[in-house]
């Protein structure tokens, strides 16, 4: 699911928000000191500086990127490129509310703790073993990142792995090669298996919207089938590149890591009602998004959308019983009305530039650029995509990034003739994978704040598995 933090990811320092709140008005107006390129219109001329301005505001995160993305709905309008109806309507797409009933089903999971169980469930079958505890560690990651945030999969786990390291290691202070292995396998499995399923990551969200509106709508299971093959290739090389100064050494004090696991399992205690009953409507509403195709020929469920599905699973868990008695039930609207809003406007702001830019002619005049460009294959131009998201990702918001890219990718795409599935899925995914710094995702934040992840090791590791993402991703799309 996506992060909580997601829109804080990658934030730049104090004078960098300065210095962006600056430069994104000044050159805003300075490109309207120029005559509009010929061929475009004073309102889409307009539109171009609205999106230099969004983009400084979300790279440099000047104000919260969630306000900056309000701008359209301010602006448009008094610009003429669009009214106040027509800039607010993607403000309500479908796929916001996806997002919604997405996110409530994972602040249910959460509350009854349902995460932390099967985390530590799987971890415990490592039996303290240092290769197997970091693959059993990032398997259990994985799997919860795909349904749930990345942020809160890695607060989660990360303690977890910290204990058993420290088991490992005589004097209690956590050995750093295999601490290092187990806090950075948390986050990195938390990052790529983000991009499993439309839900796992604020950047599949935002690219499922595009496809929707560009009329190239993708299914759940559609996703899946393309995200999955990179996730288990990526995944066991990302354990490769982790666990390769622990190859060759040994840990004498095995059982006390497994007893550390044991003992945190242990303390949740049996499993309860709620955690069951939210089980449950977490696995129909899974597999309903999975299977909705075979469903089409049937009266009813033949209009299910996979926004419909996950609306239905949230509201379902407002009229289910937690089993505890005095009426509760598996969720209330308190705990509902914690989830991060201010990405729903995030997503909103983002269709909204991107149908200005339709509406008002610039994203014909981009893709009719673009094709006067000679000799640019699809597979240089494929890979260029993917390795500019990916340096960029590691400085600024996966979220902001993919918003401010997707728009110039829709035009690409439609004034090449090229897919947008070919081009736009690659960069989705390309978004997420920032792996070399702290300051790159909130994972990887957690991990380094833990004191046991060395920068070097980040950075080196980060590197090489960009450099992994990015071959695998190029070889796969291009």
């Amino acid at each position: 699911m996506s992060d909580s933090n997601a829109i804080e990811e990658g934030a730049p320092t104090s004078w960098g928000r300065r210095l962006g709140l600056i430069l994104g008005p000044v050159l805003a107006l300075a490109l309207q000191t120029l005559s509009p390129p010929e061929g475009l219109s004073p309102q889409a001329w307009w539109v171009v500086s609205l999106t230099v301005l969004m983009a400084v505001w979300w790279v440099t995160e000047a104000i919260p990127i969630a306000a900056t993305a309000l701008l359209p709905l301010t602006v448009l309008p008094l610009l003429g490129a669009a009214s106040v109806k027509e800039a607010a309507a993607p403000y309500a797409d479908p796929i916001i509310f996806l997002f919604i009933g997405g996110f409530m089903l994972a602040a249910c999971i959460e509350r009854w703790r349902l995460h932390e169980r099967i985390a530590l469930s799987i971890a415990a079958l490592a039996g303290g073993k240092p290769l197997a505890l970091v693959a059993c560690f990032m398997t259990a990651s994985a799997l919860l990142s795909m349904w749930i945030s990345n942020t809160a999969t890695t607060l989660m786990l990360a303690p977890i792995a910290l204990g058993a390291a420290r088991a490992l290691s005589p004097p209690g202070k956590p050995d750093i090669a295999l601490g290092g292995a187990l806090l950075l396998g948390v986050a990195h499995a938390a990052t790529i298996a983000g991009t499993g399923t439309p839900v796992g990551s604020p950047t599949n969200l935002i690219a499922i919207g595009f496809f929707e509106r560009a009329g190239e709508p993708m299914s759940f299971a559609a996703w899946m089938s393309q995200a999955l093959p990179l996730i288990l290739i990526i995944l066991p090389i990302s354990w490769l590149l982790l666990c390769a100064p622990l190859f060759g050494k040994r840990h004498d004090d095995t059982r006390a890591a497994a007893d550390s696991i044991r003992q945190a399992l242990v303390k949740l205690g049996p499993t309860t009602t709620p955690e069951i009953r939210v089980g449950l409507v977490f696995a129909v509403v899974a597999l309903a998004w999975m299977f909705r195709g075979q469903f089409s020929a049937l009266p009813v469920l033949g209009k299910m959308t996979d926004t419909t599905i996950a609306l239905a699973g949230a509201l379902s868990l407002f009229l289910v019983p937690s089993g505890r008695g005095h009426g509760e039930k598996l969720i209330d609207w308190a705990r509902a009305e914690r989830i991060p809003w201010g990405i729903a406007i995030l997503f909103g702001g983002g269709l909204s530039l991107a149908a200005a830019m339709e509406t008002t002619g610039l994203a014909v005049w981009i893709g009719e650029w673009i094709v006067s460009l000679d000799g640019l294959s699809t597979f240089a131009l494929i890979a260029i995509l993917i390795v500019t998201t990916i340096m960029v990702s590691e400085l600024a918001s996966n979220v902001a990034t993919l918003t401010s890219m997707l728009p110039v990718i829709v035009a690409i795409a439609a004034a090449t003739g090229t897919p947008l599935h070919t081009l736009a899925f690659p960069v989705a995914i390309a978004a997420s994978f920032a792996f070399m710094l702290p300051i790159a995702t909130a994972p990887n934040a957690i991990a380094f704040a833990t004191g046991v992840v060395t920068l070097k090791r980040m950075m080196s590791v980060g590197f090489a598995l960009n450099i992994v993402g990015a071959v695998v991703l190029i070889v796969f799309f291009a």
